[in-house]
């Protein structure tokens, strides 16, 4: 796991590293650093945002398949898989955000458990030899194990004269790292709710927890309201009240989830996980709210049609291809293919205009065996072909 950390984090330190040295506020630069990332998922935010806005209105086609096929299971399975390749809907591209800002978690965790690897960018050596002073200090700690540079930032400020024998240059850009929030806030701290002294800093700690998760109640119960208008214009209409009624239980269990989990993440952690993960909710919000301005319904609705034409574009150009592939065959073999009908990639036979036809020497349906077959010896022709053109070898695959 501390390997694939590090895989994440150096590109993701290097972002901070240069964040920090433009603004030389690490506060500042985890707030910017939250919208470079956002950014960055900007493309997939919109796919998702388009996605979840075109699922609401297919919802009520996949409820009506429920009722039709309530006792036909298999026959539901198949006739949903149809329906999603007709509609060119991907059920599982609304995960893919969310697959992506896991491993993006995975790196921030190791920018801020080592802001002297990443920010510093000090030596190893140099770090070791510095843990090995903030030992005698802090080796009692119940995270100094897994967070040795946050304990070792912590004493070289508390204590500079202990790393004398280090080069100096190190402790004065520790020294120089400016680690706080609003002046007095240490974002290497982790909340303690039984501090030994009760001041504005202490405070400030134990309240970055709870305002992640309030940012993060803020998003997930805006997105409760929006699914819940979507819902009512478009499943009641269709007779979906089971499928609304499903939905909502899911997005109630979320409005509760994610902002515990939020505030149990921050607590544990240095304030620096929680401050960004307020940034991020807060960023997150004010994201979903644009992007439901622009993705209305209707703009989804054409956008899919869209999406569609292009798919059935796609699958024209490669059935030319493949005609072609098999006119060539034919030429070979001293046959003709009957004219207006075709054998698509798909093994079936087909007139002009894409309708199936009646294949009397081939009564059976073309196996995938055969249709793999049938394309490497088109796939080949044409190499050979291409080989004769410019005088090249040609060897049968």
């Amino acid at each position: 796991m501390n390997f694939i950390s590090e895989i994440i984090g150096y590109p993701l330190g290097f972002v901070m590293w240069a964040l920090y040295q433009l603004v030389h506020n690490y506060a500042l630069a985890i707030l910017l650093f939250t919208l470079v990332t956002r950014a960055i998922l900007l493309p997939l935010a919109f796919k998702q945002q388009k996605s979840t806005a075109a699922m609401a209105a297919f919802t009520p086609k996949l409820e009506e398949l429920k009722k039709k096929y309530a006792n036909n299971q298999q026959k539901l399975q198949e006739e949903q898989m149809k329906l999603y390749a007709e509609e060119g809907m991907n059920p599982l591209s609304s995960c893919l955000p969310l697959l992506i800002q896991f491993p993006l978690l995975i790196g921030i965790f190791d920018v801020v458990y080592r802001p002297i690897t990443h920010i510093i960018r000090a030596s190893k050596d140099v770090i070791e030899q510095a843990r090995l002073v903030a030992e005698t200090l802090f080796g009692t700690e119940r995270y100094f194990a897994v967070r040795p540079e946050i304990y070792i930032v912590r004493a070289v400020k508390e204590h500079p004269d202990l790393f004398s024998a280090l080069p100096a240059e190190f402790v004065e850009k520790i020294t120089d790292f400016n680690n706080q929030l609003f002046g007095f806030i240490d974002l290497g701290q982790v909340p303690n709710f039984k501090p030994e002294v009760w001041n504005a800093a202490t405070i400030g700690l134990i309240m970055i927890p709870f305002l992640s998760g309030i940012a993060q109640l803020l998003s997930t119960v805006y997105m409760y309201i929006r699914q819940k208008k979507m819902q009512a214009a478009g499943g009641s209409a269709n007779n979906a009240e089971g499928m609304q009624k499903s939905m909502m239980n899911s997005m109630n269990i979320m409005l509760f989830v994610m902002p515990v989990f939020s505030v149990y993440i921050a607590i544990g952690y240095p304030a620096a996980i929680g401050f960004y993960w307020t940034c991020s909710a807060l960023i997150g919000f004010l994201q979903s709210i644009l992007l439901n301005k622009i993705y209305t319904p209707e703009y989804v609705a054409k956008l899919v049609e869209k999406d569609k034409l292009k798919k059935k574009d796609k699958s024209k150009k490669r059935n030319a291809a493949f005609e072609r592939y098999q006119q060539m065959l034919a030429e070979k073999n001293g046959t003709t293919v009957p004219e207006g009908n075709r054998i698509t990639v798909s093994g079936k036979l087909k007139n002009d205009d894409d309708e199936d036809l009646p294949d009397p020497d081939h009564p059976e349906k073309i196996t995938k065996s055969k249709q793999r077959e049938i394309e490497r010896k088109l796939i080949n022709e044409a190499r050979r072909r291409q080989a004769e053109k410019y005088g090249e070898d040609y060897t049968e695959d």
